[in-house]
């Protein structure tokens, strides 16, 4: 059974706005400024097909193209101004947390009536590691994410679904600090 979604209705359903119709004309005029996100870099299926997100942790890919989600929040200062007329706070940006990442995905062998244990394995083994992991994703790399670390994981059960095994990963982003001294620090430390 196929099932068509008219996203204007949705839309205008869960916002009670619509918009105005899309132009088609639009889609005749060529693209002059594409990038190349989405577009299959890292690697194809058994059977050729591409991944457009594909998700590599610590030089493993992980089976059939998982879901990402990333967030992040900003860490601010609010400061009352005492006896101001002004109504509000003196806000102070301190830093960027770390992002957030959420990657849940299915293990399923395609053509096979069996657990898929290889890919299960794969997962838990790099959840196990204690250290920070490279991560290689096209999203993550517009957001400045190269290494990650895995927080917890949740292997799930799936009703139903024989010769199938869900799984989630939860992980924040890892970036390499580096001290910064002043030059009457760096002068101590060279003497």
């Amino acid at each position: 059974m196929i099932n068509i979604f008219k996203i204007r209705e949705f839309v205008e359903k869960a916002h009670n706005k619509s918009g105005k119709e899309f132009d088609k004309s639009l889609l005749k005029q060529s693209i002059t400024n594409k990038n190349s996100i989405g577009t299959a870099k890292i690697g194809r299926t058994h059977l050729g097909t591409p991944f457009f997100m594909d998700v590599e942790i610590d030089k493993t890919r992980l089976p059939n193209e998982p879901l990402l989600t990333f967030s992040t929040q900003k860490r601010i200062i609010q400061t009352v101004v005492v006896g101001s007329q002004n109504r509000g706070t003196v806000k102070e940006l301190i830093s960027a947390n770390d992002f957030k990442i959420k990657i849940e995905g299915v293990c399923i062998e395609p053509g096979k009536r069996e657990y898929p244990v290889n890919q299960v394995n794969q997962i838990i083994a790099l959840c196990q590691k204690q250290e920070a992991l490279e991560f290689n994703n096209e999203l993550g790399e517009l957001l400045g994410i190269k290494k990650i670390v895995i927080t917890g994981y949740n292997i799930d059960k799936m009703q139903g679904q024989p010769y199938s095994q869900r799984y989630s990963i939860d992980a924040i982003s890892d970036d390499d600090f580096y001290a910064e001294l002043n030059n009457r620090e760096k002068q101590n430390v060279l003497s």
